[in-house]
């Protein structure tokens, strides 16, 4: 819904500061239901809730604050240390099934109950996020559905009436979730996620002998054939019928640690931080990360944490918070400059290795040069689409809407070619001065979706390597135009992005396309040498219809991107995970690195986030004008210059 913050009120206690997005704040109909809905959830009571404290849904923006609850969430309880044992699962069970009593009871669907909206705190769990979801689904009926694939019931994700039932359900995958640490629906693009849910059974192979019953029957499709939250309570014992921790020993630290960081944070407002009350003042003032003060609630500069910039360490699992560091020099962006409004989606952005000019590709099938300095378009390469499949162009594109774009692009070494992988299958090789053209073979088309996600050339010499519609990557020598080798990644496994090492000589995969009927391990992350063209390791084993790779420019750390919205970062030398940047409902989708460790993270809202994986914290965020998905990032050789690519194509200056 909008930017989080962690508080505290005037007499200490800390509370989660919640600001409605600028584009439903101008929404006069949300803003009705926003208060409508608020006033609903300052009615929920319960032990097993996040309650709301105060809320002011007609200020500028429009605000609602909750308690704040101490711990991870279940997404990064699991996520770190794996599934919960029965024992925990069967409180978690209680907690969840009498605090959605108490939303019930209240008059109230949750509508979004998700294992990120679950914290798990040493005396039980808490459900968050209840008091935004009804009014959220009003303002978005028109255009979209509300909530998460894989949680959201069949009824919700066919956009039908919902009620108390449809929260079973979402109970029901947490359930499954938390003591599997898989989702009953599996993974992948949210079209194929929820046609699972409205169509298939779920995958509940590896659940417990003693919870399969009683999920089973929390997903059914029929909401009626659902037990009632009171037949899923008598099942299960809450935590005080435990006799000790009710979360097994590696979860309960982190729960200890979090308290400890809390607790060495200022308590009060620092100096300079503004205090500001409800009133005509308010709506004219816009808050900033470091100074926020609203309806009697002060934020200290330590404690201003946007929910995006949370960073876990693999090693301690433990959850940690950006620290102030008086040291370091502060990133200082400049203004968004937008080089490129409109002519469809940005699907790919390169720079020159001298940092003089930034290539975009993106849906109209053109690649364009554009002058970083003056920041202005240079040239237009205008791609001419092969059709090879004996049928017209017109019903291949009813099939695949991306065979006449362009969608990735790479300079070079030299700079004097510009390298497009294009959605008919096709390679185009431009000369960067002569605007001339050369294209590689057509090889072994499989399929009319036959698209090249990604181009990249090997530092350590002119191999170019490329993924197509099939399990491999197929790696070229331009100068000849011939296929040079191949890396097979093995049956199932469709290599969906790569990236070479910054001094070659490694070559790092993903594969998994989010298909219906794929588990969660039908993919792989995989190191590759170059030379001898065999595999390295097999860093991890996961599944996703989308990825991004960057390599640090030591070539010692590599981020990988999945679906989930969590950017997993490797030590390449030890092939070990090290850490994992995440966010609540976080929906990165695209990394780059640039110099100094800092690592770019394009959103779904149109963010960027800046991170300092060395002092593990986010330092700085962009916005490029719109709400729209960025599809892609990349930094200027120098770092100097940033450049985001969806809806618009959008240039930072770095100081």
């Amino acid at each position: 819904m909008g930017q989080v913050y962690l508080a505290r009120s005037r007499g200490g206690r800390l509370v989660a500061v919640k600001l409605v997005r600028p584009e439903l704040a101008s929404d006069a109909s949300f803003r009705r239901r926003f208060a409508q809905e608020v006033a609903a959830a300052r009615r929920v009571g319960g032990f097993y809730t996040a309650p709301v404290v105060d809320a002011d849904p007609g200020a500028d923006p429009p605000w609602l604050v909750t308690a704040f609850i101490s711990g991870p969430s279940l997404q990064q309880a699991v996520d770190t240390h794996g599934p919960l044992p029965a024992q925990a699962v069967g409180v978690l069970g209680a907690g969840l099934a009498e605090g959605l009593a108490a939303i019930h009871a209240a008059g109230l669907v949750h509508r979004d109950l998700k294992p990120g909206n679950i914290i798990l705190a040493a005396d039980g769990p808490r459900v968050i996020d209840f008091g935004i979801a009804r009014a959220l689904d009003a303002a978005q009926a028109s255009t979209t559905v509300l909530g998460t694939p894989g949680f959201m019931s069949p009824e919700q994700a066919g956009g039908l009436r919902v009620g108390p039932p449809s929260d079973v359900f979402a109970l029901g995958s947490v359930l499954a979730f938390a003591a599997t640490g898989s989702r009953p629906f599996g993974t992948g693009s949210a079209e194929a996620v929820v046609y699972r849910v409205v169509h298939q059974d779920p995958d509940l192979s590896r659940l417990p002998a003693h919870l399969f019953g009683l999920v089973s029957a929390c997903l059914a499709k029929n909401p009626e054939e659902r037990p009632s939250l009171a037949e899923i309570l008598n099942r299960f014992a809450g935590p005080a019928e435990m006799g000790g921790p009710w979360l097994p020993p590696a979860v309960t630290a982190m729960i200890g640690e979090r308290d400890r960081e809390l607790r060495h944070q200022d308590r009060g407002p620092r100096s300079g931080t503004k205090a500001l009350t409800a009133g005509p003042d308010v709506r004219r003032w816009r808050p900033s990360r470091r100074d926020f003060m609203v309806a009697g609630l002060s934020v200290a500069a330590a404690a201003a944490i946007p929910a995006a910039s949370m960073l876990r360490s693999e090693n301690t699992g433990r959850s940690t918070t950006p620290k102030p560091d008086a040291t370091e020099r502060p990133l200082r962006p400049g203004p968004p400059v937008t080089l490129l409004d409109g002519g469809g989606e940005v699907r790919s952005v390169t720079f020159s290795p001298d940092g003089r000019t930034l290539a975009s590709v993106g849906d109209d099938g053109k690649a364009r040069l554009w002058e970083v300095a003056a920041r202005t378009l240079a040239r237009t390469f205008h791609h001419t689409v092969t059709n090879p499949w004996g049928r017209p162009l017109a019903k291949v594109t009813a099939f695949n809407r991306e065979f006449t774009a362009t969608l990735s692009a790479a300079f070079s070494l030299d700079g004097t070619r510009l390298a497009v992988g294009n959605g008919d299958g096709t390679i185009s090789l431009w000369d960067v001065a002569t605007g001339a053209v050369a294209a590689l073979p057509y090889l072994d088309p499989v399929e009319w979706n036959g698209s090249l996600s990604c181009v990249a050339f090997d530092p350590a010499g002119a191999t170019l390597a490329t993924t197509y519609d099939a399990p491999a990557v197929r790696l070229w020598n331009p100068a000849t135009r011939t296929n040079s080798a191949t890396l097979h990644t093995g049956d199932g496994h469709w290599v969906a992005a790569l990236a070479f090492s910054p001094s070659g000589g490694i070559l790092v995969t993903a594969s998994g396309n989010g298909n219906p009927g794929n588990t969660s391990s039908d993919g792989l992350l995989q190191l590759w040498d170059t030379s001898s063209h065999g595999n390295l390791a097999t860093l991890a084993r996961t599944n996703s219809d989308v990825h991004s790779l960057a390599f640090a420019p030591d070539g010692k750390t590599l981020a990988n991107l999945c679906n989930d919205g969590t950017i997993t970062l490797w030590d390449v030398t030890t092939r070990t995970r090290t850490a994992t940047l995440t966010g609540s409902g976080s929906g990165v989708t695209c990394v780059a690195f640039g110099p100094n460790a800092v690592l770019a993270s394009g959103f779904t809202d149109g963010a960027i986030t800046l991170w300092d994986i060395t002092r593990r914290k986010s330092v700085a965020a962009l916005n490029t004008g719109t709400d729209a998905r960025v599809n892609c990032v990349a930094f200027s050789p120098d770092g100097r210059t940033l450049a985001g690519g969806g809806r618009n194509l959008t240039v930072w200056t770095i100081d």
